[in-house]
């Protein structure tokens, strides 16, 4: 057992933690481990038995603490991973930094899509983006470009219920963009560069650098291909470079699944335009009839899905605004 002396304070909904104590816990396994550290399932023993995913960095660790700062905006929206704090652990004399998120046992959305049996149905595809647009929204209208939304930085967390969809919630902050962070000029403007997963990310944030909330709308496109079919976008693409050029220099698109319904390719359409203007935000998409209508009663009002061949065309005539 370790003891941990605590950080700054963070009232949550389950935890409240509580500065000047102790507090004794149990390592249960390692969860994960990245460029960041390693992530830890722990068991606190103290004051109440529960349990927390902990993203763990010894220092310097700029990006944990940029993570636990965003996600201190994000308390109690749904489909967004909880922080519950920042804490420090004196190990030998050297400090060890601590993020407490809750633990989502069903993994991440690629166990998810594995669980499914390699692709899942396009009726839970719909639901599944229904709640990536909910924390999307959420994410936009606070000024936040997540910046690496990848099936591997969402996760699941599964219902109580047997006959109900598991919870997914957006995680893994730590790329994001600030509302006060500027792209800024670029050293090499002839090379091609990407701030996330390249596979991930839309033709202006790479060729560009340019990060708006339409480089996460691109990424989610590529989320709802994956699940639709248990493949990455650009299957066939292997190297960063030859992705990163595929992406910036060339008009082509991710794959659109080919046995998706016709609501569903004009979403993934709506989220592919090249033109980031043309792009729709979280907010239009979430009104989108692939999201909210069943395809069979919509079946005979699809006029709007006959989009002439090039980019999609907004077909309600609005902005992409966030």
């Amino acid at each position: 057992m370790s003891t941990m002396e605590f950080g700054p304070v963070a009232e949550t909904e389950g935890f409240p933690f509580r500065h000047d104590t102790s507090i004794k816990w149990i390592k249960l396994k390692t969860l994960g481990r990245g460029s960041y550290g390693v992530v830890h399932l722990v068991k606190v023993m103290d004051h109440v038995s529960c349990v927390f995913a902990v993203k763990r960095s010894p220092p310097p660790c700029s990006s944990l603490w940029k993570e636990y700062r965003i996600l201190q905006q994000f308390r109690g929206c749904p489909n967004i991973v909880q922080c519950f704090d920042m804490l420090t652990i004196i190990e030998s004399e050297v400090p060890n930094y601590n993020l407490f998120l809750d633990y989502a046992p069903g993994g991440d959305l690629l166990n998810l899509i594995k669980k499914y049996g390699g692709k899942i149905p396009e009726s839970h595809v719909k639901s599944y983006t229904r709640m990536l647009l909910e924390g999307l929204r959420d994410v936009h209208k606070r000024g936040y470009v997540h910046c690496d939304l990848k099936p591997g930085n969402i996760l699941v967390h599964p219902s109580d219920q047997p006959d109900s969809l598991s919870t997914l919630r957006i995680a893994d902050f730590g790329l994001a963009k600030e509302p006060e962070e500027t792209d800024g000029p670029r050293t090499c403007p002839h090379k091609l560069t990407f701030r996330g997963t390249v596979r991930y990310m839309s033709p202006e944030s790479v060729k560009n650098g340019n990060i708006t909330a339409a480089l996460d709308i691109w990424s989610l496109g590529c989320v709802v291909v994956e699940m639709m079919t248990g493949n990455p976008p650009w299957e066939s693409v292997t190297t960063n470079r030859e992705l990163a050029m595929q992406i910036a220099l060339t008009d082509y698109i991710p794959d659109i699944p080919q046995d998706m319904s016709n609501l569903g390719k004009d979403f993934l359409m709506k989220c592919f335009a090249k033109d980031p203007r043309n792009r729709w935000t979280a907010a239009m998409l979430r009104s989108h009839p692939f999201i909210y209508l069943d395809g069979t009663f919509f079946a005979a009002k699809i006029s709007f899905l006959q989009v002439p061949s090039g980019e999609a065309s907004n077909p309600w005539g609005k902005q992409p605004v966030v």
